[in-house]
C-alpha cells in the first residue's frame, strides 16, 4: 500500500490572528480543516496507509480524524514529544515507515497529480525526488538548481547570495525512498528537510530528481496566504491549473517583447526588461493562464553564446521577474539556425529543424508537457515570425510596438492585434477572455 506522512505539528504562530489555537493544519480553508483536504487528495490517488507527525494541540487532530476510517484512510499517529525539526521529525519517524513514501506539510494546500509524481520518481529510480514549481516571492523562497536531466545538484536555501538564480521553488512536496538515510547523520538540534537534509544527501551522493509542475500548490501560513489559497479556489485557478484541465497559455517571444532587443544578446549584462514586463507577467500568473516562453536563440549555432551562459542570462529573467512578483511557467528555446559559414559556429546545430520559429516544434512541445488548448492560446511577439507561427497554428495573435515592432519583414502577415507593449498586450487579452480586472 502507498503511504504518506504528513508533517502535522506546527503551531501556527503567524495564523493566531485567524487560528486563535489551532494547529496550523487544522486551520480551515473555506471552512473545511486543510489537513482534511490533504487527507482527502492521498486518497484520490490510492495513498491509504497515512503517518501523521503530531505535536502541538495533538488531541484536537486525532479527535478530528480517529483511525482514519471515516475518511478512506487508515492513520497512525507518532507523537514528537521533544521538537527536531521537519528532518529530526521524519528520521525518527523512519522505523514505521515503508520502503518508499510521500512526506506532505500541514500548512500546504494543493491540487496535484500525485500519480504522476509518483511514476516520475520511480521512473528515475533516483533515492528522493522534489516537486519544483515556479512561484511568485522566489526572493524569499529555497531554490533548486537541476541540469538538463531534471537531476538536482544544489539546493540554495534562503538567503540567497547576489547570483542570478532560476526561479525554481522546492514546494516542500517530497516523495523517499528509505535508503535516501543510509550514512546520514544529523547532528544535535533542529534539523529541517530542505535546508539540510537535501544537502546532507548530495553530500553522500545520494540522487535526487526535481519533478517541474505548473499545477497548483501554496504555503498558507499567512493570514495573507490563506487568503490567496481560498481566492483561487474560488476563482477557479486551482482547477484551471490542474495536469488534466486543458490549459490557456500565452506563448511570449522573449527578446524585444520581455526584454530590450539589442540584436543577438549574449550575455546576462545585456538582458534588462522592457518596463512594465514584471506587471505584465504577474497578471498572467494571477489569471491561472500560463506564461510560455518561446524563443528562438540563433547565438548558440552561430558559437556566439553556450547553452550554459544561455543558462545564466535565463537566470537573470527569473530573478528580475521574480523581483516583480511574476514568473514564467516554462521556456522553451531553439539552438539552431539554418545558415552555415559563421566563424566559431557550431556546425552540429546548422540545419533546418522544426523548433525555429516559425516553425512550431517548440509550441507543440509545449502543447504536450503542458496540456494546452491551442484554440483557446495567444501568441505575443514583436516580429512577424511570432505572428505567422500564431497562423499556423490557429492561435490569436498580438504584435508588440517594442522590438521590431512587425518590421523585421520576413513574412507577410497580419495580427489579431497591435498593442504598445507586453503590458498593453496582456491587458487586452485577458480583456478578451473576460479575466481583467481594472
Amino acid at each position: 500500500m502507498k503511504q504518506a506522512v504528513i508533517l502535522a505539528g506546527g503551531k501556527g504562530t503567524r495564523l493566531k490572528s485567524i487560528s486563535g489555537e489551532l494547529p496550523k493544519p487544522m486551520v480551515p480553508v473555506l471552512g473545511v480543516p486543510l489537513l482534511r483536504y490533504l487527507i482527502a487528495q492521498c486518497v484520490k490517488y490510492g495513498i491509504l496507509d497515512i503517518k501523521l507527525l503530531v505535536s502541538y494541540q495533538k488531541n484536537m487532530i486525532i479527535e478530528y480524524f480517529g483511525d482514519g476510517s471515516g475518511f478512506g484512510a487508515s492513520i497512525e499517529y507518532i507523537i514528537e514529544d521533544i521538537p527536531r525539526g521537519t528532518a529530526g521529525a521524519l528520521i525518527d519517524a523512519l522505523p514505521k515507515l515503508n520502503d518508499k513514501f510521500l512526506v506532505l506539510y500541514g500548512d500546504t494546500f494543493f491540487d496535484i497529480d500525485l500519480a504522476s509524481f509518483w511514476t516520475f520518481h520511480n521512473n528515475h529510480a533516483g533515492h528522493a525526488s522534489i516537486f519544483l514549481h515556479p512561484n511568485d516571492h522566489p526572493h524569499d523562497s529555497d531554490l533548486v538548481e537541476v541540469n538538463s536531466n531534471s537531476q538536482v545538484l544544489k539546493v540554495h536555501p534562503y538567503p540567497h547570495d547576489d547570483k542570478w538564480r532560476q526561479n525554481l521553488v522546492n514546494a516542500a512536496v517530497y516523495i523517499f525512498n528509505k535508503t535516501s538515510f543510509e550514512k546520514i547523520v544529523l547532528p544535535s538540534g533542529k534539523h529541517d528537510i530542505a535546508k539540510n537534509l537535501f544537502t546532507f544527501m548530495l553530500s553522500n551522493q545520494k540522487t535526487i530528481y526535481g519533478y517541474i509542475s505548473t499545477e497548483y500548490i501554496k504555503d498558507m501560513g499567512t493570514p495573507k496566504r490563506l487568503l490567496k489559497v481560498e481566492k483561487d479556489i474560488n476563482s477557479g485557478k486551482v482547477i484551471a491549473l490542474k495536469r488534466s484541465t486543458p490549459k490557456t497559455a500565452i506563448f511570449i517571444d522573449r527578446d524585444g517583447t520581455i526584454n530590450t532587443e539589442v540584436n543577438h544578446l549574449s550575455s546576462p549584462e545585456e538582458l534588462e526588461l522592457i518596463s512594465g514586463t514584471g506587471k505584465a507577467i504577474s497578471k498572467i500568473n494571477e489569471s491561472g493562464i500560463l506564461a510560455v516562453v518561446v524563443t528562438n536563440q540563433p547565438v548558440i549555432a552561430r558559437g556566439e553564446l553556450t547553452q550554459s551562459k544561455l543558462r545564466i542570462i535565463h537566470n537573470k529573467m527569473d530573478t528580475l521577474l521574480g523581483r516583480e512578483g511574476a514568473y514564467i511557467d516554462r521556456l522553451y528555446f531553439c539552438p539552431h539556425h539554418p545558415d552555415a559559414g559563421f566563424e566559431g559556429e557550431i556546425k552540429a546545430l546548422k540545419f533546418q529543424c522544426d523548433c525555429r520559429k516559425p516553425n512550431i516544434g517548440l509550441f507543440k512541445k509545449a502543447e504536450s508537457d503542458l496540456n494546452i488548448a491551442m484554440h483557446k492560446s495567444w501568441v505575443v511577439g514583436d516580429s512577424t515570425r511570432d505572428i505567422y507561427a500564431a497562423q499556423k497554428l490557429g492561435m490569436r495573435s498580438v504584435l508588440v510596438e517594442t522590438g521590431y515592432a512587425g518590421k523585421d519583414g520576413a513574412f507577410n502577415v497580419n495580427p489579431d492585434f497591435i498593442a504598445k507593449d507586453l503590458n498593453e498586450a496582456v491587458k487586452l487579452i485577458l480583456s478578451e477572455v473576460g479575466l481583467y480586472d481594472s
